[in-house]
């Protein structure tokens, strides 16, 4: 889940994201008399994998020659508990999930350069130039500060808030934001050149509320970023009545993650019971589903990023 700078991390500008690690993705594969993929949302053989697959064609198809040299036929089956082109890094997720079963499968040791090469390359396909951001979240369990000019940061905090992540239903298209923002900043870089450098300020902001439990600051910024992000015509009638809904109800600040233009919002919570009636007021308002995820998770020291 990205919380700040989804889109003015691909110019440079610092993004925050935290990994949803209450929330599992399994692959599992088993030899077979034909290669085959089953999940939610495709089951057949793995030539016969749509467009919007893509990316995961592209991933097998290179796993495969790089480590089959016996010709084996497998059946690889993905169980995944988020839902795909939401925002939420599903794609980087399954990626993830794919590379290690099929480095398990053949037993082969896997490092952690090789893990990002394959998860990125597959990003690539799936959404066009990935920033990487995606990548690196969904192999820690702990939240990064990433930006293309520095290292990766992984951090941990101590808060009392709570964030709740509902999905809109509509299926965001990350691939076609990237190309729009981009466009439209090589068309206009007066103006939307500014509205990206908003979005790295407020991002480094956030950063500093975070590690002070500043949850008030925290909701403020996100309200920010959101108003950048509307500007960036990135938002959705729906998405938008889902933020008003939630922040009617007790949200400190909720905005869009991820690609937009439907896709999941998130709000801010000071504690459980605002959390809960954020979510009841979202699925009153449309949200197809929602999760509540506690901040207080990210408090451990040291962080693992295996």
């Amino acid at each position: 889940m990205i919380m700040m700078g989804e889109h003015a991390v691909v110019y440079g500008y610092p993004a925050i994201a935290l990994p949803l690690v209450s929330i599992p993705v399994i692959v599992r594969i088993k030899e077979s008399q034909d290669n085959t993929l089953s999940s939610s949302y495709f089951v057949g053989k793995i030539t016969d994998l749509p467009e919007s697959l893509s990316g995961v064609k592209y991933l097998v198809d290179v796993l495969d020659q790089e480590m089959n040299q016996q010709k084996l036929h497998y059946a690889i089956s993905i169980e995944s508990g988020l839902p795909i082109e939401r925002g939420l890094g599903s794609s980087a997720a399954i990626g993830a999930a794919i590379t290690r079963a099929f480095y398990d499968f053949f037993k082969q040791p896997l490092t952690e350069k090789q893990l990002l090469d394959h998860i990125n390359q597959s990003e690539t396909i799936t959404h066009g130039k990935a920033s990487g951001l995606d990548a690196r979240t969904v192999i820690s369990d702990f939240p990064i500060e990433f930006s293309r000019d520095k290292s990766v940061e992984h951090f941990s905090f101590k808060s009392d808030g709570f964030i709740v992540i509902a999905d809109s239903g509509i299926k965001g298209k990350t691939k076609q934001t990237v190309s729009d923002v981009r466009q439209s900043f090589d068309d206009d870089p007066s103006v939307v050149g500014p509205e990206l450098a908003g979005l790295g300020e407020d991002t480094e902001e956030a950063i500093k509320a975070i590690k002070e439990n500043n949850l008030k600051r925290l909701g403020q910024l996100f309200t920010n970023a959101n108003d950048l992000l509307v500007k960036l015509d990135l938002s959705v009638p729906k998405v938008d009545a889902m933020i008003e809904a939630a922040n009617n109800a007790g949200a400190l600040g909720s905005k869009i993650t991820g690609g937009g233009r439907g896709g999941c919002i998130i709000c801010l919570a000071r504690n459980l019971t605002s959390a809960q009636m954020v979510q009841k007021a979202l699925l009153k308002n449309g949200a197809e589903q929602t999760w509540i995820q506690p901040l207080s998770i990210y408090e451990n020291e040291e962080s693992n990023i295996g």
